[in-house]
């Protein structure tokens, strides 16, 4: 857990710092985010318990953070997870999706919703709220006023 909390902060500071860097300067620095919310909170308690549900999340923070690039930050806050890719382009970003699709459910948490969106620096510039915010604050914005990219939904037999 003390990984997981300190691959937050670090994110945390890192985003304050480019968001306060890009008001400054227009576009100083083009990075990407990356948010994927796994739905189904309840539905992981009840299929493997609240604390192994709660370990797997974690578990799959520490996959991503080891499966990108070390300067790709990855970020949990509870079954939302948000990659910050500095110097995007299209095709790392498919690359970083296909990589997430596939450790989620080598992960075993296919078996809920997971809705992924994409935030470039143009869309983000667009994306801000009216007066300036932290980046736990700007997260929140972002989250609530997203357009989902993509959603995986699990295989249901019925």
């Amino acid at each position: 857990m003390n990984e997981d909390n300190q691959a937050r902060e670090k994110f945390l500071i890192t985003l304050d710092w480019l968001l306060a860097l890009n008001e400054r300067y227009e576009n100083a620095v083009r990075y990407g985010l990356l948010h994927v919310c796994f739905h189904g909170k309840q539905q992981l308690g009840n299929a493997y318990g609240a604390q192994h549900a709660a370990t797997m999340l974690i578990n799959l923070a520490a996959k991503l953070r080891k499966a990108f690039r070390t300067t790709d930050l990855v970020a949990r806050d509870g079954t939302d997870f948000w990659i910050l890719i500095p110097y995007t382009d299209p095709k790392t970003v498919i690359e970083k999706v296909s990589q997430l699709v596939e450790i989620s459910s080598e992960s075993g948490l296919d078996i809920v919703d997971r809705d992924l969106a994409f935030f470039n620096t143009e869309n983000i510039s667009a994306n801000k709220p009216a007066v300036s915010v932290g980046a736990q604050a700007y997260l929140e914005h972002l989250r609530k006023n997203r357009t989902v990219s993509h959603r995986w939904e699990p295989h249901r037999v019925g």
